[in-house]
């Protein structure tokens, strides 16, 4: 059989079930494509992969009942020949990382259209990993950022993000007020921006928080 004949099995883990009905309905129209399975639960796909296997899984990071990443964790180190191709909503390169890190093959977002996920598909069966151009940006970013952060830094700058003022911080991380005030400061100048706002805006769009 050669690999135009060959009929790429695939599977989808998302509990959006109009979402991936429509994408299944939109993949099954290539022809050497077909998805056989919709999982709506990590736990059905991990009991029904005990007896049968894609050859692809597009999987969503959020599920109801479990976490995305353990999963493609536990799939890639148990059935190593299925290939796990992330399609998702989550762009914050913490997530992204963690799913590289577990060997994912593909990362693809939901915002992407249909052909750029067929492409998907293709490429990693064919042994490629597929990483999609938004991705890729996201990881140059974040990656390639100048900016280095202490461990203290870090911290006051998420509780910035999330909302905090100074005194809420300096409680939550047993500081003084004119401390996290300094810190405050000096991540301004470090990030170059004139104020918080500026500060949480680009720190949000970037996807500097790792």
């Amino acid at each position: 059989m050669t690999r135009k004949q060959y009929m790429i099995d695939v599977n989808i883990a998302d509990d959006h079930t109009m979402l991936a009905e429509s994408l299944a309905e939109a993949i099954n129209r290539k022809e050497n494509i077909r998805v056989s399975r919709l999982f709506t639960s990590i736990e059905a796909c991990r009991q029904t992969f005990e007896e049968r296997r894609p050859d692809i899984l597009l999987l969503d990071v959020s599920m109801p009942d479990g976490n995305g990443i353990e999963l493609c964790r536990e799939i890639i180190a148990k059935y190593p020949k299925i290939k796990v191709i992330a399609v998702t909503i989550h762009d914050e390169y913490s997530v992204i990382r963690r799913m590289l890190d577990c060997g994912i093959h593909g990362y693809v977002l939901k915002s992407s259209s249909v052909e750029q996920l067929v492409e998907a598909i293709e490429r990693v069966w064919r042994g490629e990993r597929f990483i999609s151009p938004e991705v890729e940006t996201i990881i140059a970013k974040a990656e390639n950022s100048s900016v280095i952060l202490s461990e203290v830094e870090r911290n006051i700058l998420q509780l910035i993000c999330s909302g905090m003022t100074n005194p809420q911080i300096a409680q939550q991380l047993c500081l003084s007020t004119e401390t996290v005030n300094w810190y405050r400061k000096r991540l301004l100048a470090k990030f170059g921006v004139k104020n918080t706002v500026g500060l949480v805006t680009l720190v949000m769009r970037e996807h500097l928080l790792m």
